[in-house]
Parts: C-alpha cells; structure tokens; sequence
C-alpha cells in the first residue's frame, strides 16, 4: 500500500469549499487514499478553521510559508484570488513542491508568462484547474473528434444571466479558449466582434479562432441572455457530436448530456452525470494531478501550456481581430 501523499493548501474561500474542499476530502477518505489533508491556510483564521473542521484538515494556519516549513508537505494546493495568485506562486516555487492552482494563470498575461518561466526553472510538477478538459462529456467529445478526424468545424457556447462584470472575458471565458485550444490546438488568429451593454463595461464576444490545422471554431459568449447554457459542438463527414455541460454551468431545465448524429438520426445520448464533483471535472482534474505527481512529469494542464489560454482571454476582452503573435495587449488587463 503507497503511504498518501501529504497535502498543505493555501486558501479556503467560496468556490474550494464548494468544490474543492469536497473533491479532496473524498479522496482522502477513499479505500486506499492517495492523499492525506494536513493543512489550511487563510488570512481570515476563523475560515481557516471551519474548512479544516467541515473537510478534515489536520491544522489551520494563516502563514503559509510558516506551514510549509512546519509540516514539511509533499504537495501545495493553491485556490487564492487571482490577483494574489502570481505572487503566492513566486513564494512557494522554490520548495520545488508539486504544485495544483486555481485558474487564470496571472491576471496579465507578463504574469502568465513569468509563472511559466518559474516552474520551468525551478522544475515544478505543476497544474492549473481549468475543469473543462476534465469534464467527462468534453472528454468523450475530445476523444470522439480525433477518433473520427478530420474535424470539418467547432462551435461552442457560453450563456450566462446577468454577468456584467467588465472582465468576463479573462475571468470566465477563458474557460471555452482554452477547451477549445485542448481540443483543436494551437490558435493562429482571432476574430473579435464585442456587443457592449448600455450604461456598463460588460460586453458579450462573438469570436471566431482559426487554429494551425486550418480548422475554423466560433465561440459565442453572451453575459446576459436570460439563461444559462455551455455547449459545445464538433462536425466531421456524415456526424456530429453535441455536448452540453450541467452541474451548475447550464440552467436545470435544459437538458445536459452528449449526443451524437449521423445521416439523420441520433446515434447515441447520454445524460449528464448527477454526480457535480464528478460532472464538473473536479475529481477528474485532481486525479490528473496526482498522476502527474507520480509520473514526475507535468500534464496537459500545465502553466507553460495554460499561458496560451490567457493570451488569448485577454486578446478577446481587448477586442483584438489578427494574428495572436502580433497581439500585443494594453496594460491593465483585467481592468480592460
């Protein structure tokens, strides 16, 4: 039986209690435990302590380097706000620690870059959560599409109900950029048409990505429509395969779940998975970490590859139309 590897994690707000608190209690307390929860660290040391008391941590804290050095962990689990996340990632680096953080890498994509240079220098097993390559309905759709290949087109959809914040784009949209991006490679140039709301900085985004292969996506992501629903579609010859993601990201009375078509008919449907810990790619993406711990080498979802996503988040809330490596954004970026 392998001893569990001892966890230590830095933030316990809203979203790690509803999901990853959870997610990681669950494994801890599996039959034979890959992990074990030895602490929490918060600012706020009452939330500190409620998280440790509701998931099973085994100390509060609220200085993490203090205690990193006193439970000498084997892994970090970082879930802080994002404009803290560059400079919690800077400091624990150098323990040369496996490292799991939240998403968006930086809030910039200088910082994005940085950390990738960071974890290359240092040598750090890395991965940042973003849970749609997780996703077991967007897993069978990535595996379906290069099973069936060539893929002829991609379209996606993000639609949310009074989302107005100004920087959706790189704070949530992201989200499909970077799906997309896993599924069909690396993006050449981007089309941005932005749909500004009256009397706000909330804008909707009607992108369209043209990626190395030559393969066209449209991605449509409307902050206020009504309702809630991410879907996401790929052709080949003769079929296509729909999947639309639920657990929260599309609204109940839409049905969520993968169907397939081919001449005319339906081939295959499955309902979404009840399970939102599993629905959501959240037990997923943290076994994908764990295995990439063992491995002792980095995943797919790794800072040097998620930096991409972040380019081009914060080329699409800056409205840019061209080639990405031409982009160059305005400072400030999630104040744009």
């Amino acid at each position: 039986m392998t001893k569990p590897l001892r966890v230590v994690q830095i933030g316990a707000g809203a979203f790690a209690r509803t999901f990853h608190g959870p997610t990681l209690q669950r494994l801890s307390r599996a039959a034979n435990p890959p992990i074990s929860l030895e602490a929490i660290c918060d600012l706020d040391l009452g939330r500190a302590f409620a998280f440790s008391s509701e998931f099973g941590y085994g100390k509060a804290y609220t200085d993490f380097q203090r205690m990193i050095d006193e439970i000498q962990p084997d892994l970090i689990y970082c879930m802080v706000q994002p404009h803290v996340t560059a400079g919690v990632l800077e400091h624990i680096f150098p323990y040369r620690l496996p490292i799991f953080t939240e998403k968006p890498p930086g809030v910039s994509i200088e910082e994005a870059e940085r950390l990738a240079g960071l974890a290359e220098e240092y040598g750090v097993v890395n991965y940042v959560a973003f849970n749609r390559r997780r996703m077991p309905g967007l897993q069978h759709l990535h595996h379906w599409a290069h099973a069936n290949a060539p893929i002829r087109y991609v379209r996606a959809e993000m639609l949310r109900n009074r989302r107005l914040e100004s920087d959706f784009a790189i704070g949530t949209a992201i989200h499909p950029l970077d799906y997309l991006r896993f599924l069909c490679g690396e993006v050449v140039e981007i089309r941005t048409h932005c749909l500004p709301y009256t009397g706000t900085r909330a804008m909707d985004y009607l992108v369209q990505l043209r990626f190395a292969s030559g393969l066209v996506a449209d991605l449509a992501v409307l902050v206020d429509c009504g309702m809630l629903r991410e879907r996401y579609l790929v052709q080949v010859e003769n079929s296509s395969m729909e999947v639309t993601i639920g657990t929260g990201y599309t609204s109940e009375f839409i049905a969520a779940g993968e169907v397939v078509y081919r001449d005319n008919r339906v081939v295959l449907e499955k309902a979404g998975d009840l399970d939102p810990l599993i629905a959501g790619g959240f037990v997923a993406e943290h076994q994908a970490f764990l295995d990439s711990v063992t491995r002792g080498s980095n995943s797919d979802c790794c800072l040097q590859n998620v930096h991409q996503s972040l380019r081009l988040a914060v080329a699409v809330q800056q409205e840019y139309s061209g080639a990405v490596i031409d982009f160059c954004p305005r400072p400030n970026s999630m104040d744009s």
